[in-house]
């Protein structure tokens, strides 16, 4: 397995530049688009950040250290106890992302579903009960969708996350 088939999987927003070249969010700073640069040279893996941050905060980012951007990363990395950490904290992240984005997508669909089944059986309501039921369906709707904006653009995952265990606790 190559450095780069180890290190790709921990970012997000990977798309193909070319021939063993992509582009990616760079984990090291809150990127909205992509401005880390990935290119597999013949032994090690080349990173660029565009917005200023270096390799070893990218790696550290994701858990790993810049031993890991080798091919024979075995021979030349000492596994530490914070970057595993990181690392697994960075992948139980990204699932608990993936499930919200998904909880939010049904939130959306099931809001509108309601507003459409609402609107169809208008004639069978009275016009004040129709928009009672309009607005209980779309209670919520805006602060669902922006929700769903970040989470979709991986924006403020971290800050969300920490705000959903909040409400949690409560």
């Amino acid at each position: 397995m190559t450095a780069a088939q180890r290190f790709l999987p921990l970012l997000s927003g990977v798309r193909s530049a070319g021939d063993r070249r992509w582009t990616a969010r760079c984990p090291a700073h809150d990127d909205r688009s992509p401005s880390l640069s990935i290119r597999q040279a013949d032994d090690r893996v080349l990173l660029r950040c565009w917005a200023g941050c270096t390799a070893a905060k990218v790696v550290a980012a994701v858990g790993l250290t810049l031993a890991d951007l080798y091919d024979d990363a075995r021979q030349h990395s000492r596994p530490t106890p914070a970057a595993d950490l990181r690392r697994l904290a960075t992948q139980g992240l990204e699932r608990w992302r993936q499930t919200e984005l998904q909880r939010s997508a049904e939130g959306l669909r099931l809001r509108d579903a309601l507003s459409r089944a609402i609107a169809v059986q208008a004639g069978a309501v009275t016009e004040v009960e129709a928009w009672d039921a309009l607005e209980e369906a779309y209670a919520g709707y805006r602060q669902l969708e922006y929700k769903f904006e970040r989470l979709l653009r991986n924006q403020d995952t971290l800050a969300l996350w920490r705000e959903s265990r909040r409400r949690h606790e409560s």
